[in-house]
């Protein structure tokens, strides 16, 4: 991991014009436009766009440029247009083959397209709409345009993937570079990607490559995405606070704020746009800890930033980047994570506040360092990022047995109320995301479940054992993708535990 922004030397910036506030009027046609959105877009619509020119980027000498790690590389720039609620951004992306065959395509998922009004589902479950469309219904996309590098490129209907036809067979081995420039209609909602009432989030709004076609949830975190080199610049008005995981240069000019940041082998790179935020800082063992905020005082949700990222560290493994920040944001939800970055909901208080920082601190572990298939086995990171605060609870505040009887309770809830409803209940956890019925079923199989899971794992395995297995677990999972097996083997050091994980993952187990 690297915070150092000397490849920036290379890239030329010229200035981004903005775009009249009446571009909002524009917007609606635009996203109601099905399709490949590059065909169908009015005319109207494309005036207006093209008086506003995009970033002129080079990076110069990348094709020249012998990469010695295996994995992509994205150089990414990038401008938030508040006017028209629209980022604007430039893509260049070395690509890899780590296949033993050549490769005529390459796919992206574009995952800002799960706010289009076409969607094939939500982008969040409707329990949560009213707190997420504060202004009534709104929504979003990503217009890729001017794709360079390939013979062919092509949208899906659906608007989840990108497909590329590269100009010739990329050899086992290789690398090819594309290149392509992107627009972004950010949602006015309260959520991960959109314009808040109070902040702007941008999680997963660039385009990235994906092994297999990406699927939109209404539920869980469809983003599965793999460890990638990223040197990014990000521009807002200088009146917004740019807010990143990664230590980075930031620079002013023509009332224009820019970040740039470069990072190493990880998941993503995510930004929060804030104005008049207040940033608290602390730090553990040595390493600085920033929490965002509107409020006056956050002393204890810092404590527990600071706390449970010392602790996790101590039980599991050393934390891998040169700093973590949490930002209070707008949410309908709990939280979310992201590399180095956890956003909380600014609606939150108390101890659901302290709870939502420490899972989401959890999740640098299971998730940032150690990854997992967030599609088709959303228990893992979710279950161990829930179990793992339950841990620091118990470790800190004597509530480790308070956090499982609550897990418990809701569980046993959920499957009386399935009862009464229908013959049987499904509570198998390897499931992908879409054979969930909704939120409640979600959150009771992948959080509550697996909290018990590990529960029964301690009381057979004991606790020292079961945290030994865990640091074994996230040792072998650490750079690459965590999976049940993986997980088995490094708690059955001694003590077969097969039979219970399989028991708890088929659903035939009786709680």
């Amino acid at each position: 991991m690297s915070a150092s922004v000397s490849a920036f030397d290379r890239v030329r910036i010229t200035p981004l014009q903005y775009i009249s506030a009446d571009a909002w009027a524009f917007r609606g046609a635009f996203l109601r436009r099905g399709g490949d959105m590059r065909l169908k877009v009015c005319k109207r619509i494309w005036v207006s766009l093209l008086a506003a020119p995009f970033f002129l980027v080079s990076f110069a000498g990348l094709a020249s440029c012998k990469r010695e790690e295996e994995r992509p590389a994205y150089h990414i720039s990038a401008e938030y247009v508040p006017a028209a609620g629209i980022l604007y951004g430039e893509l260049t992306v070395e690509v890899p083959n780590l296949t033993e065959e050549p490769k005529e395509e390459v796919q992206f998922a574009l995952y800002p397209n799960a706010f289009r009004e076409d969607a094939p589902c939500p982008p969040l479950p409707e329990a949560y709409s009213s707190a997420a469309y504060y202004e009534g219904e709104s929504f979003g996309g990503i217009d890729v345009r001017e794709l360079t590098g390939a013979k062919a490129w092509e949208v899906s209907d659906g608007g989840e993937a990108l497909t590329v036809t590269l100009s010739e067979p990329l050899a086992a081995g290789g690398w090819a570079q594309l290149s392509m420039k992107f627009e972004v209609m950010l949602p006015k909602m309260n959520f991960r990607l959109g314009i808040g009432e109070h902040t702007v989030n941008l999680t997963h709004f660039y385009p990235v490559l994906a092994e297999e076609p990406p699927a939109f949830s209404s539920v869980g975190d469809p983003f599965p995405a793999e460890r990638a080199d990223y040197t990014f610049s990000l521009t807002a008005p200088a009146s917004y606070d740019i807010l990143c995981g990664f230590d980075g240069e930031t620079t002013e000019k023509n009332g224009r704020r820019t970040l740039f940041v470069q990072a190493e082998n990880v998941r993503e790179v995510a930004f929060v746009l804030a104005e008049g935020m207040t940033c608290t800082k602390g730090e553990a063992d040595g390493t600085p800890v920033e929490y965002w905020h509107f409020r006056r005082d956050v002393s204890e949700e810092l404590g527990a930033a600071t706390g449970s990222l010392a602790y996790f560290r101590k039980q599991f493994g050393e934390y891998a980047y040169p700093k973590y920040v949490v930002v209070e944001t707008d949410l309908p939800f709990g939280g979310s994570e992201q590399t180095a970055l956890s956003l909380v909901s600014s609606s939150l208080r108390g101890d659901g506040l302290a709870a939502a920082v420490v899972h989401e601190t959890a999740h640098q572990w299971w998730y940032a360092m150690a990854g997992s298939d967030e599609v088709r086995s959303a228990w893992l990171d979710e279950g161990l990022a829930e179990y793992s605060a339950a841990l620091y609870f118990g470790a800190a505040e004597g509530r480790y047995r308070e956090h499982i009887a609550a897990a418990e309770e809701r569980y046993r809830a959920f499957v009386s109320v399935r009862e009464q409803l229908s013959d049987g209940v499904d509570t198998s956890m390897d499931r992908p995301l879409s054979a969930f019925s909704g939120a409640y079923e979600y959150r009771s199989i992948v959080y509550d479940k697996s909290v018990i899971l590990f529960d029964r794992l301690c009381e057979v395995l004991g606790e020292n054992k079961l945290l030994a297995g865990l640091r074994r677990c996230f040792s072998a999972a650490k750079g690459g993708t965590l999976s049940p097996e993986t997980l088995a083997t490094s708690l059955s050091a001694g003590v077969d535990v097969s039979g219970i994980l399989s028991s708890f993952r088929e659903g035939t187990c009786i709680i």
